[in-house]
């Protein structure tokens, strides 16, 4: 339970009147995509329309903005395509290689390169009416109608060949047939358009892994209805309708057999559920309301997810798809089912584009690279290939909207980013969502992620930290590397194997005070016992940082760990260090800063780890550069049910304020006071 003493906006009083400053010049609209300018575009991405702050007075950006983006990211990739095949080969950016130094190249990888940019040009053709745009002479859509007319016939060369199991190509094929069908039907001969659906055919028929693939298939059915071909719509009639059991509610899915909450909530089932309803009558009428329902209680979370620079909280898998979270956004308003005033949709989506245009996802080569900034192999996960940064073509969907939509037509409106702040618990979702009235940040406290994703895709740095920023991001030494215990809890037998936070499950979900818990398992290699426990771990939520109190109830005394918040270091920088006292580690490196304070720990001691990119990887942070992150490790062996109390901070551009922050404690209970909020928690005795 929580006691109050004053106004929680009384806690602001622990600032500075210097970062009070700060805080304030950080709320006005002018300076709200500061953040994000940080001189990463390159020359060629500089954008020529004029920015409009009477219309859009926090971006600055216009409909003409997402034209001309959209416009040179089409022009960028063209130039790829084989003139004979009509399929892309993709080159990637010469030093920045990761784990692609160790794939070959296959056919596979040109085809979702082919498909996932045929969104580009199908959004931009649906919305202008052109086929043509600055910077590449030609027609927009020829290559694609040759690749598509040439690999559908069986008896071309280039033929795409007979379709294996678990393969999903064709659906954005399927979405530009019913988004554009002037450039992607029309021009057809009817033996063409014959082999076209006979492709589709077979991909309404062929199985899917079992999570969000399964709308690649669904997506072929209103195209072949509609021309009287057999759909397999009964049997994905029940698809579909699993595919929505998977809703764990506020609006959030759980990705079937990934079991993962991430982003492919937002680029797969906000996709794809309102998309099937716009084009397909049949299945509106039978999951039409469910759709609407659950897009209303997903909109409610959407402005949470953004920092006031345009930064989504990135964690999960497949960041490196960018802007493709704004396809959720872009399909509820063609759908029919926003909920959100059209200023603030608007504000919201701009924001992200903008901030991932000037924050370099324009390559050197014109491209879209794996990536969350400019080109960052580490990103990326071993099924991303030159080709999947273009799922980030979804979010373009937005220009299908009319141009007299109010969506691009009524003034921008602030999202909580925008001064106000807020917080949001989803208990369905098993996290809380936090927007700082302090400075705008977005972070996301996961108290549950019961991802399946065993060994793979760095799940436990992109899933299992307690929080994840959208202005701090985190390190992480590229795919298949070793794993990392920054922003984590961890235990050990020896103080040199970790087990480092996996798989947490929710014990409380609180705007201000969350409990969560997850299993070890521990086997020392010189003997054949066994070890396991759990630990135990009290969140309490600040406006500026966390207190963790956290134990372990193994029957045998463990080492423990505490991370911080992974930091950027620019390449041929090192992390300055410096300690206010012997329970205060902090950090900073140029805008970054993170920290941590032990209240009431065993003795122990406060490292920094300094990361360096490994062999055939650039960085070692999401942003790019090296990375950096303060971490508390006890001097010994900790008896279970031994408690600790540690503050965690990190900040963009301002140094953190760490608050007083008091502890009673009494037999089975401890009270802790943060910015004027008590808390008290049940510990063992």
């Amino acid at each position: 339970m929580r006691t109050r003493s004053g106004l929680i906006l009384l806690l602001k009083a622990v600032f500075t009147a210097g970062l009070l400053c700060v805080a304030l010049l950080a709320l006005s609209p002018a300076a709200s995509m500061a953040g994000s300018r940080v001189s990463k575009m390159r020359p060629e991405a500089v954008l020529k329309t004029p920015e409009n702050h009477d219309l859009s007075p926090y971006t600055g950006y216009t409909r003409e903005h997402w034209l001309e983006i959209c416009e040179k990211l089409i022009a960028g990739v063209l130039p790829y395509f084989d003139p004979e095949t009509g399929l892309p080969e993709l080159k990637g950016v010469p030093g920045e290689t990761g784990h692609f130094q160790l794939q070959r190249e296959f056919i596979g990888g040109k085809k979702e390169a082919f498909e996932r940019s045929l969104m580009l040009v199908a959004s931009y053709t649906a919305a202008t009416g052109r086929d043509r745009v600055p910077g590449y002479k030609g027609s927009i859509t020829a290559p694609y109608l040759k690749g598509i007319i040439r690999g559908t016939d069986p008896n071309d060369p280039v033929y795409w060949g007979e379709r294996e199991i678990y393969e999903a190509f064709g659906t954005n094929i399927a979405l530009a047939v019913l988004l554009s069908p002037k450039f992607f039907w029309e021009p057809l001969t009817e033996p063409q358009k014959k082999n076209l659906l006979e492709f589709f055919r077979v991909l309404a028929h062929t199985i899917a892994y079992d999570c969000n693939h399964w709308y690649f298939h669904l997506m072929a059915v209103p195209v072949l209805d509609a021309n009287g071909v057999e759909s397999n719509r009964e049997y994905l009639s029940m698809i579909f309708d699993r595919l929505l059991s998977w809703y764990r509610g506020d609006g959030w899915f759980i990705d079937g057999g990934n079991y993962t909450f991430d982003y492919y909530n937002l680029w797969g089932f906000q996709l794809y559920n309102n998309a099937l309803c716009y084009f397909d009558k049949k299945w509106n009428d039978l999951y039409g309301e469910r759709v609407k329902e659950t897009t209303a209680r997903f909109l409610e979370t959407f402005p949470y997810l953004f920092g006031q620079d345009g930064g989504p909280i990135p964690w999960g898998r497949s960041l490196a798809y960018r802007f493709a979270s704004l396809s959720a956004i872009g399909w509820a308003v063609l759908n029919g089912t926003n909920t959100l005033p059209a200023g603030q949709a608007r504000r919201i989506a701009s924001g992200c584009l903008k901030y991932f245009w000037e924050n370099g996802c324009l390559s050197e080569n014109g491209l879209l690279e794996p990536g969350f900034h400019g080109p960052n192999s580490l990103v990326a996960e071993s099924y991303i290939d030159r080709g999947a940064p273009y799922w980030a073509a979804q979010g373009m969907i937005c220009l299908a909207i009319p141009e007299d939509n109010p969506f691009w037509r009524e003034v921008e409106k602030p999202m909580p980013a925008d001064g106000a702040g807020g917080r949001l618990a989803l208990p369905g979702a098993e996290m809380v969502l936090r927007v700082s009235p302090v400075d705008g940040e977005a972070k996301a406290y996961i108290m549950g992620e019961p991802v399946g994703h065993v060994g793979q895709w760095q799940r436990g740095i992109k899933y299992f930290q307690h929080s994840y920023s959208s202005f701090l991001g985190w390190c992480a030494p590229g795919d298949r590397g070793p794993d990392l215990g920054a922003g984590r809890t961890g235990v050990s037998h020896d103080g040199k194997s970790w087990f480092y936070r996996t798989n947490p499950r929710p014990i409380k979900v609180d705007p201000f005070h969350c409990t969560s818990t997850y299993d070890f398992f521990l086997k020392t290699p010189e003997r054949e016992l066994e070890d396991f426990g759990q630990v135990i771990t009290h969140t309490l939520i600040g406006e500026n940082g966390e207190v963790h109190i956290f134990w372990h109830n193994s029957a045998r005394p463990l080492y423990l760990w505490l991370g911080g918040y992974g930091i950027s270091v620019p390449h041929g920088e090192q992390a300055a260090r410096y300690t206010h006292d012997t329970d205060l580690l902090s950090i900073h490196v140029d805008r970054y800063h993170s920290a941590i304070r032990m209240l009431q720990a065993p003795a122990g001691e406060l490292k920094v780890e300094q990361l360096e990119p490994r062999e055939g990887w650039s960085h070692a942070h999401l942003f790019g550069g090296k990375g950096a992150f303060p971490y508390w490790v006890s001097g010994s062996a900790v008896p279970p049910n031994s408690v600790v109390v540690a503050y965690v901070a990190g900040t963009r551009d301002r140094v953190p304020a760490v608050p007083q922050i008091g502890l009673q404690r009494g037999p089975g209970l401890l009270r802790v006071t943060l910015e004027g909020v008590t808390y008290q928690i049940e510990i063992p005795y």
